[in-house]
């Protein structure tokens, strides 16, 4: 009897664990549902993680964040079905090598929408860059399924690729517009940089560094060889209170001009 008795309770705690474990994952999804932005800050949390595993071709940690039954389509490559398959993928062609791409989202581009009942549509465009040089530009749907209590991506989309070289194009500027934005500044990292007018462009000098600058808009400006980008920002009457220089969208510094 007392043998019986304590199988009972110990089937009765195995039993309240599991019917608690269960409440708390569909409470937890139910709760992503309804909150947008806190779905939005998950998905973002895994879809980082996926793409620095990517960019160190790490391919342990992109895949476990992949379903067994992951089907990639591809707009060139068609499509890759089943992780075994797209695991040997990466490992023959990709990463064969070691890391040779990274990937870069386009600065505002991505979104997340929520798939009630089972996951998120993440989209956007990305950057592909071999070192420091664009070599495509394409976008990027992706479904994210939330099962077993965590998150694993179950279908991915890449299409519309296409040379990201003429990305950003230049524009012309006047004198009087380029004249405001030379001169001497000082930069935390870079110390002494000299901006002065060359050819309808400008052209920054850091001690050996050498660079010339293609103006995207009027206070804009992008290195045509490399992922950098500056940006002069002006007060009210129209001077250079510091020029932003950001590298993939991510701003590395702020150097401020020397008075």
């Amino acid at each position: 009897m007392n043998s019986k008795l304590k199988m009972n309770k110990k089937f009765l705690k195995i039993f309240f664990v599991c019917v608690f474990t269960l409440i708390q994952v569909s409470s937890h999804a139910q709760s992503i549902y309804d909150n947008t932005k806190l779905l939005e800050l998950e998905i973002l949390k895994y879809d980082s993680l996926f793409w620095t595993a990517y960019n160190k071709c790490d391919v342990e940690q992109m895949t476990s964040f992949l379903t067994d039954d992951i089907e990639f389509y591809h707009d060139k490559g068609g499509l890759t079905k089943g992780l075994t398959t797209f695991k040997k993928t990466l490992e023959t062609n990709l990463c064969a090598d070691g890391p040779r791409l990274k990937r870069v989202a386009k600065e505002g581009s991505v979104e997340v929408f929520p798939l009630n009942g089972i996951g998120a549509i993440i989209s956007g465009d990305h950057y592909f860059y071999i070192g420091d040089k664009v070599d495509g530009l394409a976008k990027f749907t992706h479904v994210w399924r939330y099962e077993n209590n965590t998150w694993k991506m179950a279908r991915v989309l890449s299409y519309d690729h296409q040379p990201a070289a003429n990305e950003k194009k230049s524009i012309g500027l006047s004198e009087k517009t380029l004249a405001a934005y030379a001169g001497k500044y000082l930069g935390p990292q870079t110390g002494d940089i000299t901006i002065s007018k060359k050819d309808n462009k400008l052209e920054m000098k850091a001690g050996a560094m050498e660079l010339l600058l293609h103006a995207q808009t009027e206070t804009l400006f992008f290195h045509k060889q490399s992922s950098l980008t500056f940006e002069f920002i002006l007060n009210e009457s129209g001077r250079v209170v510091k020029m932003v220089v950001r590298e993939n969208g991510s701003i590395v510094e702020e150097v401020k001009p020397v008075r």
